[in-house]
């Protein structure tokens, strides 16, 4: 159903335009689509994902918090589950594949760290490089796809990603910033030098939580240009120029690891 309702044609001349933009954007290589499924799907799809129970609570008060996430595919609504499954399908890959110029890539069916994503009024995720390699499926981490669900979202309301190279050396208001507008998809290379996230608390209201469908894909390779931290499976967080990480609000274990991270290669 989610398959035959794409608002994209995505012909070839398309998908050549959208490679060429996605391979000349900054800080580094992403795209945003705007309006990818019908309207009246993707609402409905909102709705399933704002109503759906949650079973991974990813928050840890200093990384990232308010943030709760589904990855059970058993518990997911129907509509959640055949749109999880058309981002994991050979279609959907066959589209990211042109875009990205990343040929082989491989979906993940068992959703680590991905599937439905909610953060709560006063949530946020720092700027990080993701783990870059799954050990469950022995694969490398090559891209990263979000799909955002949030109807009347305001500008005011902020939760955008920000993208950036130099993070520490940076501002949060001078980074690319992408607003989790309403039935976009962004697509964007992940590697230990592309940072991302969106470090400030946000302003959603109370009852409508920052809400998106999140898929990473991989490959059996990676070029030695992407590669840094070695097979590593946790995520390195550092702040902006602006901001701090305030690592005392977590467990002793999380802030060691953090700063392992944060100050070497390790970890």
């Amino acid at each position: 159903m989610v398959a035959t309702v794409l608002r994209q044609l995505f012909s070839s001349d398309d998908l050549q335009a959208l490679h060429k933009d996605y391979l000349l954007a900054a800080p580094f290589p992403h795209i945003v689509i705007d309006n990818f499924l019908e309207e009246a799907l993707a609402l409905q799809l909102e709705n399933q994902c704002r109503e759906a129970d949650t079973n991974v609570n990813a928050s840890n008060g200093f990384t990232q918090k308010g943030k709760l996430a589904l990855n059970d595919w058993s518990s997911m609504p129907p509509l959640v589950e055949k749109a999880c499954s058309f981002f994991n399908s050979g279609r959907f890959l066959s589209i990211v594949e042109a875009i990205t110029g990343i040929k082989g890539l491989i979906p993940d069916p068992h959703l680590e760290g991905g599937g439905l994503h909610r953060t709560e009024r006063g949530g946020f995720l720092k700027m990080h490089t993701d783990f870059n390699f799954n050990k469950r499926l022995n694969l490398h981490r090559r891209v990263n796809v979000l799909y955002y669900l949030n109807s009347n979202y305001k500008d005011e309301w902020d939760g955008k990603l920000r993208l950036s190279l130099t993070p520490a050396r940076q501002k949060t208001a001078e980074m690319t910033a992408i607003a989790p507008a309403f039935n976009r998809l962004v697509i964007f290379n992940t590697n230990d030098k592309t940072f991302h996230g969106h470090p400030e608390p946000h302003r959603f209201p109370s009852d409508i939580p920052r809400t998106s469908l999140a898929f990473y894909y991989y490959s059996t390779h990676k070029p030695i240009s992407e590669r840094g931290r070695i097979g590593t499976e946790t995520t390195k967080y550092v702040p902006t120029q602006d901001g701090k990480i305030n690592a005392e609000d977590g467990s002793t274990k999380s802030r060691i690891g953090y700063y392992l991270r944060r100050w070497t290669p390790f970890g």
